[in-house]
């Protein structure tokens, strides 16, 4: 694609590796910025690396994104998107839905209507080669440490309340990395799933208590991340105004993960999802090293400095003249200004 369009093919080079040739990079003198997408404890890492050249970073760590279904939503037309926002990827998605957030007033309708749906995801290897068909809706976990970790989590939320419906273990039939995806109801502040990413095939739900678009607001800016949001409401105006107080770095109205598809936009977050952006106008200037030149534009004409502020400075004229050159550009009325250029004129 680069020789196609007319770029050199080593523009792009692949390093692969663990650890240690992620650290050789951070370090290396050729290397003159980094952009990073992981853990919010691995980007400390390469951000401390960083520091010690005083090399630029960019963050884009985890996520805990949240989904809002206001009161006024119709449930068989917003259960297709959360199906979508916390299993695709089995739920391994940076920008993936973490938290689902119901009004109280229909969750109840929606837990019945989206219980069947996670119960009949299909879980599998999808490649031919190992045997499959291809019928297959989850695959498996990238690693096999984030198993215990998404298992710890779902023990500690059941523990301290939340219903489990489906899921909750490791997939004993399948042989590999496999959780079986996960349905939890109940789920508050005072469990570790509501503030720690999941990165994981769990759709979790909180009950919006008395259908409260304030409380809404206060239960999501709780959690210190802060990547995307999306809010579903019947009314675009009041899924805006919601929106608009999420503290995150991306949001939509109606819709999910579009922010991404539109590589015109910046994408990032806030908070512990890290900091500055990629993509867009903003990510591409990012990759550049941003000058400010200055070059006269009038042939002809050349910057000199007057005279009364030239070394060794007119005492007598050098003062005033200078006040009213700052007066000429910075005055904010037309009278200052005008005076200024008669200053200019007298002590010139």
């Amino acid at each position: 694609a680069l020789v196609e369009c007319g770029h050199d093919p080593d523009i792009v080079q692949t390093v692969t590796g663990f650890g240690e040739a992620g650290s050789a990079l951070v370090s290396s003198s050729y290397v003159d910025k980094i952009i990073f997408t992981g853990s919010p404890g691995v980007g400390r890492l390469v951000m401390e690396g960083c520091s010690k050249n005083l090399k630029p970073v960019i963050l884009e760590l985890g996520g805990k994104d949240p989904m809002v279904f206001c009161d006024d939503v119709k449930i068989k037309d917003v259960v297709p998107w959360a199906m979508r926002g916390c299993f695709q990827n089995c739920g391994q998605n940076c920008c993936g839905v973490e938290r689902l957030f119901v009004y109280e007033s229909i969750v109840t309708e929606f837990i019945d209507t989206v219980l069947p749906r996670v119960k009949g995801l299909r879980q599998g290897v999808p490649l031919k080669t190992c045997g499959s068909d291809g019928d297959v809706d989850c695959g498996a976990m990238v690693m096999d440490a984030q198993m215990d970790h998404i298992q710890a989590l779902v023990d500690d939320a059941v523990s301290k309340g939340a219903t489990l419906h489906c899921g909750g273990k490791r997939n004993d039939k399948l042989d590999g990395q496999f959780y079986v995806p996960t349905l939890l109801s109940g789920v508050t502040a005072d469990m570790k799933i509501s503030t720690e990413e999941v990165f994981g095939p769990i759709m979790c739900i909180v009950t919006v208590p008395n259908d409260d678009d304030e409380k809404c607001v206060e239960m999501i800016n709780a959690c210190s991340f802060g990547l995307g949001s999306s809010v579903y409401s019947a009314s675009q105006k009041r899924g805006m105004k919601i929106g608009k107080q999420l503290r995150s770095g991306m949001f939509t109205v109606n819709d999910f993960g579009v922010n991404y598809l539109i590589q015109s936009l910046p994408f990032g977050g806030v908070g512990e999802s890290g900091f500055d952006r990629f993509a867009g106008p903003e990510g591409l200037r990012a990759c550049c090293l941003e000058r400010s030149i200055v070059e006269d534009r009038i042939p002809g004409v050349r910057t000199t400095i007057p005279s009364p502020i030239d070394y060794p400075i007119d005492i007598r004229k050098g003062l005033p003249f200078g006040t009213s050159l700052v007066n000429l550009f910075y005055n904010e009325s037309l009278l200052g200004k005008i005076k200024a250029i008669f200053g200019l004129i007298k002590y010139g």
